[in-house]
């Protein structure tokens, strides 16, 4: 009978440690978003502050200390779950920009994309203005707070290089009065402000506003013409961009209606 022989951590093949590592980092990546998915959950059900952690363990299957292993504490978790959405918002405005057509278009297709943003995260910019508020970010960890700029970051850095991209095609005048990066930020404001706005009932009603999508980006139309960005609305035939943008870059989103 020939006897197994046991090897010394010498004689192990050299990716034995690499391959169980990369398993349990799997696993535990895996663990991580099955708590995300089931806290974005509880948090769109009930609030941030009716969020309940016996719940949520109850729900995945884990205990509190398994969480609190991924997330230091409530204001981590709730970060996290923001910094998912807000990557996914990130990765949607990259897509835009890889459209095929003049500059104003690429930014209108980034408008389309904050549009789909906002449709599939409806609370999110409301959620925004807590999770920046000092009593709320103070709490959260540094590595949480590391990685919502990131994600923050590729948003900002790709309206910005759509706007130089305008400027340099002489589709968009350069301003006096603004830097480029003065201009994304106000395009951005301008975007997340219409989002909230629109989910306040009241207002909706007053402004006789039935489809939000709609309203935002006139919004933004009514934001690039006066930037001067060229095409103006009225001289272009946006709603054929608009189709190839849905066809092209977001044939999965279900909102857009061909004119």
């Amino acid at each position: 009978m020939t006897r197994k022989k046991n090897l010394t951590e010498s004689q192990k093949p050299a990716n034995v440690g690499t391959v169980t590592a990369t398993r349990k980092e799997r696993e535990r990546q895996a663990r991580e978003e099955l708590i995300l998915d089931h806290a974005q959950r509880l948090f769109r059900r009930d609030g941030y502050q009716d969020v309940n952690l016996d719940e949520l363990a109850q729900a995945v299957e884990y205990s509190k200390g398994t969480i609190y292993l991924h997330f230091q504490s409530k204001e981590d978790l709730a970060l996290a779950v923001a910094t998912r959405a807000l990557r996914h918002r990130a990765d949607l405005f990259e897509r835009a920009l890889k459209f095929t057509g003049g500059s104003r278009e690429r930014i209108r297709a980034i408008g389309y994309a904050c549009v789909e943003f906002m449709l599939t995260y409806p609370n999110y910019f409301s959620a925004e203005l807590m999770l920046k508020s000092d009593s709320f970010w103070e709490k959260a960890s540094e590595a949480q707070r590391q990685k919502h700029a990131v994600e923050g970051g590729r948003c900002f850095r790709t309206v910005h290089k759509a706007i130089i991209d305008g400027q340099t095609s002489g589709d968009l005048p350069p301003s006096p009065h603004m830097t480029t990066e003065l201009q994304a930020f106000s395009l951005i404001a301008m975007t997340m402000g219409s989002h909230i706005m629109t989910q306040v009932h009241d207002l909706r009603v007053l402004a006789g506003i039935e489809d939000a999508a709609t309203i935002v980006r006139v919004n933004q139309d009514l934001v690039l013409d006066g930037m001067g960005w060229k095409p103006l609305f009225r001289d272009f035939d946006y709603a054929s961009s608009d189709k190839r943008i849905h066809d092209e870059i977001f044939p999965e989103s279900n909102w857009f209606k061909a004119k």
